[in-house]
């Protein structure tokens, strides 16, 4: 004997997509480079600068333009 009846339309969707209404839930985009991320990074005015993807973390110690008062004893500044 064969069970001739469907699947409910959800039970279907989900072998189908994964998802019970068949569609993929909306993805958060980056406002800044549009794509998909996770994370998103704002600075202290509350703007937006960069997500996950389209920012990267660099370490303060290898980074120069950190350093400014180096810049005053080098001379590169204009002393009042």
């Amino acid at each position: 004997m064969r069970n001739d009846l469907m699947d409910h339309p959800v039970i279907r969707n989900l072998e189908r997509t994964g998802h019970p209404d068949g569609k993929e839930p909306a993805q958060p985009h980056c406002p800044i480079c549009g794509e998909t991320c996770e994370t998103i990074y704002q600075n202290s005015f509350g703007n937006y600068v960069g997500c996950d993807v389209c920012t990267k973390t660099r370490d303060a110690w290898d980074i120069p333009d950190c350093f400014p008062e180096d810049e005053y004893e080098k001379g590169d500044y204009y002393h009042d």
